[in-house]
């Protein structure tokens, strides 16, 4: 499955929702600059989750993956990993 068929899947469940939420950026100015520098590479660049934004007082932030075999790494001590390559690949990473 092609990654933007579940970004469209996510789009219509957010729709179905009432949910208000801007794609790959932000209309709110503050989580656009802190996005300036949120690259999933750690290279500092611009970072594009899928959707982004406020609902009520929580910020929602939905990275997706076109294979449920790609939403989350655990190393070998069961611990969500932070290694480069697996928050690169993986949506909760």
């Amino acid at each position: 499955m092609k990654e933007i068929n579940t970004d469209f899947w996510v789009k219509n469940m957010l729709d179905e929702a009432g949910i208000k939420l801007d794609a790959q950026g932000s209309s709110i100015k503050e989580i656009n600059n802190a996005l300036k520098t949120a690259s999933k590479s750690g290279s500092k660049n611009i970072g594009r989750p899928e959707f982004v934004g406020v609902v009520k007082d929580f910020l929602i932030v939905i990275e997706d993956k076109s294979s449920i075999d790609k939403h989350i790494f655990k190393n070998d001590k069961n611990i969500i990993s932070q290694e480069i390559k697996d928050i690169k690949n993986y949506a909760v990473n």
